[in-house]
């Protein structure tokens, strides 16, 4: 008969199996959901077809033989005569020759000209010759007449686009009519006498033609923007009649983007037949790698050696690459597809198959790891038996060092799915209708989007052994450091780590002058992984009484002081690079973390728990207040600050208008918005033109672009609901973790399994793996870091835009475009988005357990210590 026992408990396990599925069947039944709801709007992209102006029509023609690059031989004959500011701007570090006159235009650029304009017409008379050829055999009845008459029509088909876009023909002379009324123009202010040898400015303002006009031959992208701003001579605006009258400065910046676009037109006709490919299937592509991502981290929380699941990830986003063609985004605005041609079977680019070829190696170590450390058999053992011991011994190793993991809300991957979703739509949607220099962001953002998966991905399967290794080094950092004040002395050991400190922002700043969306970056990972550090570190038990000791001044002082030697090294690195957006993030996110600090400190000190919470909101507010005050007294000082104050002081007044343009856009956008593909993105100018939002609205202004495209209340909820997902991604950290530097138990094993541990191991050892650092103690404090610093930039984003804090340049998080910052972000996403189940308490073991496995090793019997008596926290 079956025991009452054993009846009752079977609704209780299954009752049991059912809670503890229900959480992974919740998150799986969210990240469908989230991807059902995104993916119509995706499949509203393939009408899209060439985009505004059919800016993604084939090409039939490329241009080649363009002149070799003129603004340097320019700048080294005439750049120390031209305006400082412009020759910063194009020729960097001033000449050290001699100017020379300039009483004509330069051979330079007049052999330049000779060049471009042979160049731009060698395609037109090629296919004029190859059409004269078929009509002859057309007369001649040579071929067949269809076949000939449809030849012709694909030449003139080619031929008409090629014409009109480079406009060749429209002017007197030969050539591209942008590039000769430039030449022109200047040629003409280059011919007349001066007003008088001391009028310098009039001798600046010909070198300024002349730089402009070479950076025009060059295709330089300031062009535009410098030669509406520059000095230029009073004749230049004369120009011909068939050149129109909107001046020199507009011929510069046509002639200028023509020669981007005609250096450029290789590349660009492959990006283009890019982008109509990716309008046609990025719902598909966004879909199966959000799923690819999902599966990933699902199996990273089961038992999986780290190496293995790297290996894995490398070869399976390596696959995802070539099937879905993804631009690298290791190039640049270069474009290298992972698939080299747009045909399904092409074979793939060295770099996926590097990728690939990585994790089959890695995966390949890995299975043969063990192997390098058996040993040969003892005597009078059977290599049967050896062979049991070694697969048991690995099979030991691997789970002993691996702790169970769970998710840390059910929220956390799908409102992932949700905001790269929404990302990609919008620059989709940009890049079709926006601006013309933006229209491969979402090309480049594909690119992004891998490259962060994959990240996401390693670190899915290293965030174990990389959090223990961070726990143990920064904890033996910190013992460290407490040694060497003691040897040395208080003050001694303070002065060295100033000094270092100064030395390493000093190379901080020369090394990375210029590339502030990396120094940005960095400075995000110091501040939370030095934060972090400082919460782990404070939660041992030398920190109550540290807090206790001495006066309460000189105690909050040495418990803070590690918190403000992290915030300061920030604050200088960020004033030497002029990161002036990220250092306002900062500086906010600083007083958080600081205000915490000091509760913590009361709560030691003084055992008050709701006074210390008061005091940190006090002083948070007035954290606050102060950094917002500061921003608006003595932000001035920095020149791009400055105009950003200017704006947000008079938008319509100022220079720059941008805040009077989103503002006015956020006004006239209806409550559901314009929908994806009718916004109006360029206002309503007519093609070729785009005058309406900045160029920067796929970073700065993101959530005015959420305006425009889904109405205001749907910007407010993606801005809520992101505040609110972060949030939950930390929410249940605290239940797993006492966020202390403790040792742990890596898992906790049954009585069987405890007993055979017990009996391979070594005589008078500890049960092997079973002991080590807790690493999700340190993980949760990142976590709360992360989310404390992103919750920040969240909110002064959103303000930017509402034109209640000046624009900081930073990203919308998840969603704006830009690679540095998504990378990052997936990275710390990945290191939170799972907790390890804390140790259960040590099971007891029976003694004939123990005696079953060691009655044939008698040595391992003697002078053991009781596994039951062993702890899971030491």
């Amino acid at each position: 008969m079956t025991p009452l026992s054993a009846v009752a408990s079977a609704p209780r396990e299954r009752s049991g199996k059912i809670a503890r599925t229900l959480p992974a069947l919740v998150e799986t039944l969210l990240v469908l959901g989230a991807i059902a709801l995104l993916l119509p709007a995706f499949a509203r992209l393939a009408a899209f077809g060439d985009g505004r102006d059919g800016r993604f029509a084939e090409a039939g023609f490329w241009v080649q033989g363009l002149p070799e690059p003129t603004l340097p031989p320019a700048c080294a004959a005439h750049g120390a005569q031209a305006d400082p500011s412009l020759r910063e701007r194009l020729c960097g570090a001033p000449s050290a020759g001699a100017p020379q006159p300039l009483a004509r235009l330069p051979l330079v650029l007049r052999d330049a000209l000779s060049r471009a304009t042979q160049a731009f017409l060698e395609p037109v008379r090629k296919a004029q010759a190859r059409m004269s050829d078929l009509r002859l055999q057309q007369r001649e009845g040579i071929g067949d007449l269809r076949d000939l008459s449809a030849a012709v029509t694909a030449l003139e088909a080619d031929t008409r686009p090629f014409v009109e876009r480079f406009a060749l023909g429209q002017v007197d002379e030969a050539g591209p009519a942008p590039l000769v009324c430039a030449t022109q123009g200047v040629e003409a202010a280059l011919a007349e006498p001066a007003p008088s040898a001391a009028d310098t400015g009039h001798g600046t303002a010909r070198a300024n033609a002349v730089l402009l006009l070479a950076a025009a031959f060059d295709g330089h992208a300031a062009t535009g923007m410098l030669a509406s701003t520059a000095a230029l001579p009073a004749d230049s605006e004369r120009l011909a009649a068939s050149c129109g009258a909107r001046g020199l400065a507009h011929a510069l910046s046509s002639a200028s983007a023509l020669m981007a676009g005609a250096r450029q037109s290789l590349s660009n006709s492959r990006k283009n037949e890019a982008m109509r490919s990716l309008l046609q299937s990025a719902g598909r592509h966004w879909a199966g790698g959000m799923l690819l991502g999902f599966a990933l981290l699902h199996w990273s929380r089961r038992n999986v050696r780290p190496a293995l699941g790297v290996a894995a990830a490398l070869a399976l986003w390596a696959l995802a690459a070539w099937v879905s063609r993804v631009p690298l985004p290791f190039v640049g605005r270069a474009f290298e597809p992972a698939r080299l041609d747009i045909h399904a079977w092409s074979p793939p680019s060295n770099a996926v198959l590097a990728l690939a070829g990585a994790g089959l190696l890695l995966a390949l170590l890995s299975t043969l790891r063990p192997a390098a450390s058996r040993q040969a058999p003892r005597g009078g053992q059977g290599n049967l038996g050896a062979a049991r011991r070694f697969l048991e011994s690995a099979t030991r190793q691997r789970r002993a060092a691996f702790t169970p993991q769970t998710m840390s809300s059910r929220l956390g991957y799908p409102g992932l799915v949700l905001a790269t979703g929404l990302g990609w739509l919008l620059l989709l949607d940009l890049s079709a209708h926006g601006h013309a220099a933006n229209r491969y962001l979402a090309l480049y953002h594909q690119g992004h989007l891998w490259l962060g998966l994959l990240a996401f991905s390693v670190l899915l399967f290293l965030r174990q052994p990389l959090a223990r290794g961070l726990a143990w080094a920064l904890s033996v950092s910190g013992e460290t450091a407490r040694q060497v004040r003691s040897r040395l002395g208080t003050w001694q050991a303070g002065a060295i780590v100033a000094l270092a400190a100064l030395a390493l922002v000093a190379v901080f700043g020369l090394a990375l002058a210029n590339m502030r969306q990396l120094t940005s970056e960095l400075g995000r990972v110091w501040l939370i992984v030095g934060a972090a550090w400082f919460f782990f570190l404070r939660g041992g038990p030398l920190a109550e009484r540290l807090a206790r000791s001495g006066g309460s001044a000189a105690s909050a002082l040495r418990y803070v002081g590690p918190l403000l030697f992290v915030i300061l090294v920030l604050m200088a690195a960020m004033l030497v690079t002029r990161d002036m957006g990220p250092l306002l993030i900062a500086c906010y996110a600083s007083g958080a973390f600081l205000a915490a600090s000091v509760a913590m400190w009361w709560h030691q000190r003084s055992g008050q728990t709701a006074a210390a919470l008061l005091f940190a909101v006090a002083l948070f507010a007035a954290w606050i207040a102060a950094t917002t005050m500061a921003l608006f007294k003595v932000g001035a000082i920095d020149s791009v600050t400055a105009a950003r104050l200017e704006s947000l002081a008079a938008p319509l007044a100022s220079t720059n208008d941008q805040l009077a343009l989103v503002s006015w856009f956020r006004q006239a956008a209806p409550p559901e918005g314009f929908g994806i593909g009718a916004v109006p993105w360029c206002g309503y100018s007519p093609a070729g033109h785009c005058g309406g939002l900045p160029a920067q609205i796929h970073s700065d202004y993101t959530f005015t672009a959420v305006v425009g495209a889904f109405g205001s209340a749907m910007a407010w909820m993606v801005a809520i609901g992101c505040a609110v997902w972060l949030h939950r991604l930390i929410r249940h950290h605290g239940r797993v973790t006492r966020g202390e530097p403790t040792f742990v138990r890596n898992a906790s094993p049954s009585p069987h399994e405890y007993a055979r541990r017990f009996a391979e191991d070594r005589p008078g050892a500890r049960p092997a793996g079973l002991i080590s650092f807790d690493g999700q103690a340190f993980l949760s404090w990142i976590a709360v870091t992360w989310v404390v610093l992103t919750l920040c930039q969240l909110a002064v984003t959103v303000a930017g835009n509402l034109a209640v804090l000046p624009l900081t340049g930073v990203t919308f998080p998840f969603v704006s475009f830009g690679m540095t910052s998504l990378v990052v972000n997936m990275g710390f996403l990945a290191l939170c988005l799972s907790v390890d189940l804390p140790a259960m308490p040590t099971q007891p073991v029976r003694a004939e357990l123990v005696e079953a496995r060691t009655s044939d090793r008698p040595e391992v019997s003697k002078g053991r210590a009781d596994p039951s008596t062993d702890s899971g926290h030491v």
